[in-house]
């Protein structure tokens, strides 16, 4: 379940919702967000927000390359990409054609400018990402040191997380990150998400 669905707030209207409603129609299922509202007599009134298809929009998908989500879904654009991915078919023929020569090099150098722009947008939500990490790092050492001082798994923990801080440190990570490999920033996360986990017991 995505992180919107989790704090329960409406991808639709952006308010908070109660729960999501699932409606069977013709064989399919549909989802809403359900609000509860207040109406003029200070009355409970169910309000309910569109999410659309629970298996995505079949129709509209027979229409097109690609298969299209609902708000439900969080990775969509994920799974977008992919599919995009795999219509750019690089082993077609060029032809020589003019028209279709000029229109292939346009649409492709296009492409390549998105491709660039996508790609700068990812690094800076990842900078974004690693940059939180890092704080909630310090932030957690801070609170564990202050609130549980005598706390033996507290203090435990400490040394493991001001361990990790210093590796971190020692990688430069937010400003190299772009030269690492994936692997590298993976091991970062899972070692953070790890720590992460045993801080729950503090309510961090």
């Amino acid at each position: 379940m995505s992180q919107v669905f989790e704090r329960k707030i409406c991808p639709r209207c952006g308010n908070s919702f109660s729960y999501i409603e699932e409606v069977d129609r013709g064989g399919r299922s549909y989802l809403y967000a359900v609000h509860y509202v207040k109406d003029e007599s200070s009355k409970r009134k169910k309000r309910r927000c569109y999410l659309g298809p629970k298996d995505g929009y079949e129709y509209v998908s027979k229409t097109h390359d690609i298969i299209f989500y609902g708000l439900d879904r969080e990775d969509r654009y994920i799974k977008y990409l992919n599919e995009i991915i795999d219509l750019f078919d690089v082993d077609q023929p060029v032809s020589t054609d003019f028209e279709r020569f000029r229109r292939d090099f346009e649409n492709t150098m296009r492409m390549r400018f998105l491709v660039k722009k996508i790609s700068s947008k990812i690094d800076d939500r990842l900078r974004r990402i690693l940059e939180t990490m890092i704080s909630d790092v310090k932030a957690s050492i801070d609170v564990l040191k202050r609130d549980y001082a005598n706390d033996p798994r507290a203090i435990e923990l400490v040394k493991e997380l001001s361990d990790f801080d210093r590796e971190i440190e020692r990688a430069g990570l937010v400003k190299s990150f772009i030269f690492l490999k994936d692997e590298a920033i993976r091991s970062f996360v899972e070692k953070y998400l790890q720590l992460k986990q045993r801080l729950n017991q503090f309510g961090l």
